[in-house]
């Protein structure tokens, strides 16, 4: 693990190439799955249940993967759902597996608008769980005023890559970190909706002055 801390800490320091970064992650799996026959399992030894699926409409999935692998090597139970998964699909495996969080992901700028839509049909069937976002076109912004909202006052996070996806559900599976890490996203959307209003504002001043 401290292995892997740090080829997360070069990686997200543009201290890795992508290739590079691929070729530890499949180092790393080869080296858990061969410690794995030495190691005694129980269900109390799983730190939660993940769903994961790259939204309908796109096809892109070595980002997901990546993740899969790397929280399945930190004690996540890992269901991956694959590509272009339909809101329908991933409704049903988060409630037939019971699953903790649910992870969305896509490349594409469609994929934005998709995951409004799945979030707004899981917040209909009554599902709950936390949910982190991700993808090259996403962004913090869209997640707070798109997506969460769709999902009214339940749980959106916005993870710009797969070692920040996996620090935030380590702060989520414990109470005390969760609710320090819930007064922090909140910080967060404040502050994003506060710089949204000061750009507003200076738009209605110099379209006075025009």
């Amino acid at each position: 693990m401290t292995g892997t801390d740090e080829v997360g800490r070069l990686f997200n320091n543009n201290g890795l190439i992508v290739a590079e970064f691929i070729q530890s992650v499949e180092v790393m799996k080869a080296s858990v799955s061969y410690l794995e026959q030495f190691m005694k399992k129980s269900e109390s030894s799983t730190k939660g249940k993940v769903i994961m699926a790259t939204v309908k409409g796109d096809v892109h999935d070595i980002g997901k993967n990546l993740l899969g692998i790397i929280i399945g090597n930190n004690g996540y139970d890992v269901v991956d759902l694959g590509i272009n998964t339909p809101a329908e699909k991933i409704r049903e495996a988060v409630t037939n597996e019971k699953a903790d969080f649910l992870g969305l992901l896509g490349l594409l700028v469609k994929s934005e608008a998709e995951m409004v839509n799945t979030v707004a049909a899981l917040r209909e069937a009554g599902i709950k769980i936390p949910i982190f976002v991700g993808g090259t076109a996403l962004t913090e912004k869209f997640t707070v005023n798109k997506i969460e909202p769709s999902y009214k006052n339940n749980i959106v996070i916005y993870s710009k890559d797969a070692m920040t996806a996996l620090a935030n559900l380590n702060k989520m599976i414990v109470p005390e970190k969760f609710e320090e890490f819930k007064q922090y996203l909140q910080s967060r959307r404040d502050m994003l909706l506060i710089k949204d209003k000061a750009i507003l504002e200076k738009l209605n001043v110099k379209q006075k002055v025009l």
